[in-house]
Formats: structure tokens, C-alpha cells, sequence
């Protein structure tokens, strides 16, 4: 029972699919061939004048076909038959011509645009570079600033250091000598020496 259920189902939805696209199809459409003038007649059947005339390069709306005659719609709304065999899916090579000549002078412009865009930014390249060489040479002015300060604070200490190491020994020799003295005179009981 299961097994019949679900083969109903399938069947339900492929009908459903089936019945779907026969509805909801998308407009055709369809060009005029070559060099030519068609004539739009009210029925398909070649006897009768044309109510309307077709130049190449139109497009046009399919209606219906049938036998050999295509029912179509041109853009100002006027509705005829015409024969299949002068029409076509694809545009004319003019058509194809002129869309891709458009595609070429927007893709010309965008590229001059994208030309002007890098010319400006190699000159802002350019200056960058330049500013970068500038701070380098500042930053070498500033370390050989440094190093001669460095170099000049050390010769300067070092004599400090000199200077302090010679004060230390003398007050040291100074301070023994009476600190001896201060001692003898203690030995022998308060004399100066």
C-alpha cells in the first residue's frame, strides 16, 4: 500500500512539473535576419498585403507558430504573421556589431579613467618615496646626533670618574692621616704629635 502511495506521488509531481512549464514558459523572442524588409500580415498566408513591414535588426515577440508562419508582436504593439524562415534567435552581426562597438568605448573610457587613477597614484608613489628617503636621512642625522652625544657624555665622565677617583684617594689619605694622629695622641695621653 505504502509502495503504491508513493508511486502516485511521483506521478502526482512530474504531472505538476509538466503542467507548470507549459504554463509559465518565458517570452520568446526572435530577430529579423540579414538585409531585409518582411511583411506583418493578419494571417498566415502569403496572398494577403501586409498590415505592417519588419526591417532587420527588430525584435520581435513570438506569439504562436504554426506551419512554416511565426505570430509576433513588434515593440510599437502591432501583431501579425510572418514566415519562420526570416527569423532568427540570434541578432544580426550588425546588431552584434554595434552591442559589442558600445561594450568597446565603455571599456575604453573605464580603461583611460583606470590610466589617470594610476598615473596619479604612482605620482603619490613617487612623493612617498621621496618623503621615506627624507626621514631616513633625518633618522641617520638623529643617530650620528646620538652617538656623538654618547661619545661625548663618556669623555666627559671618564674625566669626571678621574677626577672623583683622585678626590676619593686623597680624602681617604687625608682621613687615615688624622685618624692616626687622633690615635697617638691618645697613646700618649693627649700630646699633639
Amino acid at each position: 500500500m505504502k509502495l503504491k502511495n508513493k508511486n502516485y506521488l511521483l506521478l502526482a509531481l512530474l504531472a505538476s512539473f509538466f503542467l507548470q512549464s507549459q504554463f509559465v514558459s518565458a517570452a520568446e523572442y526572435i530577430y529579423i535576419s540579414d538585409h531585409l524588409r518582411v511583411g506583418i500580415r493578419t494571417e498566415p498566408v502569403s496572398g494577403i498585403p501586409p498590415i505592417s513591414v519588419v526591417f532587420t535588426g527588430m525584435r520581435l515577440k513570438v506569439e504562436e507558430r504554426t506551419d512554416g508562419y511565426i505570430k509576433v508582436t513588434t515593440d510599437k504593439g502591432v501583431t501579425g504573421w510572418m514566415k519562420d524562415i526570416y527569423a532568427t534567435k540570434e541578432a544580426p552581426a550588425t546588431i552584434q556589431l554595434s552591442n559589442l562597438l558600445l561594450k568597446y568605448e565603455k571599456l575604453k573610457k573605464e580603461r583611460i579613467k583606470d590610466l589617470q587613477t594610476f598615473s596619479q597614484l604612482e605620482k603619490a608613489n613617487r612623493a612617498l618615496d621621496e618623503k621615506i628617503d627624507e626621514l631616513k636621512s633625518e633618522k641617520r642625522e638623529w643617530h650620528n646626533d646620538r652617538v656623538n652625544l654618547m661619545a661625548s657624555q663618556h669623555q666627559e665622565s671618564s674625566w669626571y670618574w678621574l677626577v672623583g677617583v683622585i678626590a676619593l684617594l686623597v680624602g681617604s689619605f687625608v682621613a687615615g692621616a688624622l685618624w692616626y694622629r687622633t690615635q697617638a695622641m691618645k697613646r700618649l695621653g693627649g700630646l699633639r704629635v
